[in-house]
């Protein structure tokens, strides 16, 4: 607990005394949760990177992704949209940034 309090959160003695063990815990947790999110930005932008580099190069047969480096199935979120949609959305965009 003092290692988490002192170490993780950076806490001087009189503010860790000063909380409750649930105040503790949370706060710990939010950390934890913020170390996993920073992380994961960065192995995105790992793969971001490696992925332009992968295809800059020209050698491949199919442009490699993001998704497909980081190991996420991107089918499932992928939606084949026809002419019609694609100039409707469009449309929308351009009126709402116009505005």
């Amino acid at each position: 607990m003092k290692e988490t309090a002192f170490g993780v959160l950076q806490l001087r003695p009189t503010e860790m005394w000063g909380l409750t063990l649930m105040e503790l815990i949370e706060m710990a947790e939010a950390q934890s949760k913020e170390t996993v999110t920073h992380y994961e930005i960065a192995y995105r932008r790992t793969a971001w990177l490696a992925a332009n580099l992968m295809n800059a190069a020209g050698t491949l047969k199919q442009p490699v992704t993001v998704d497909l480096l980081l190991g996420i199935d991107s089918t499932e979120d992928a939606r084949t949209i026809n002419e019609e949609e694609r100039t409707k959305a469009f449309r929308d965009l351009v009126e709402k940034f116009n505005q």
